[in-house]
């Protein structure tokens, strides 16, 4: 399996690495030769168009210097909960179940909620994000959301024809 074809990698751009990369204390050296360094280890900035060998490389450079896992770089570079309300057509494309991840506030506009612990729920179904109240629509634009399945497990964010987040 390639790093790209992890879920956690979904919607990752070679912006995001660079501000992550400097985020790990690497500094990108701009001259004859483009190359990012910590310390004493360097490696060539490859990021142009965020190819996924490219990609790859990089972490993998990162995993080497630090131990951290491809997985928990990309948790880092790409954190899984969206701020804010998500688009109408992420919401008509997640399916059937239509659940999602909640994370900041105790909505209380929702019908049915469940607490997963003390800073996510998962939200049933789709009509929380039809409020009119401005209070609680304020208050769903400070939270941060991703779609789940019927059982809380987060699934891949809804995308178009292109491959697109919605």
């Amino acid at each position: 399996m390639h790093i790209t074809d992890l879920d956690e990698y979904q919607g990752v751009t070679p912006e995001m690495i660079r501000d992550w990369l400097c985020k790990r204390g690497w500094a990108f050296h701009d001259g004859k030769h483009r190359y990012w360094g910590r310390g004493k280890d360097n490696f060539a900035d490859s990021l142009v168009d965020g190819n996924r060998d490219d990609v790859a490389f990089v972490i993998h450079c990162e995993e080497i210097s630090s131990g951290l896992s491809p997985q928990e770089s990309l948790r880092e570079i790409n954190p899984r909960m969206r701020k804010g309300m998500p688009s109408r057509s992420a919401l008509e494309a997640h399916g059937e179940s239509r659940d999602w991840l909640s994370m900041g506030y105790v909505l209380h506009a929702v019908r049915f909620c469940w607490t997963v612990n003390d800073h996510v729920q998962m939200v049933a179904g789709t009509d929380v994000f039809s409020t009119e109240r401005a209070e609680d629509v304020e208050m769903i634009q400070r939270c941060s959301f991703w779609p789940c399945d019927a059982q809380g497990n987060k699934v891949r964010w809804p995308t178009d024809a292109q491959g697109n987040m919605l």
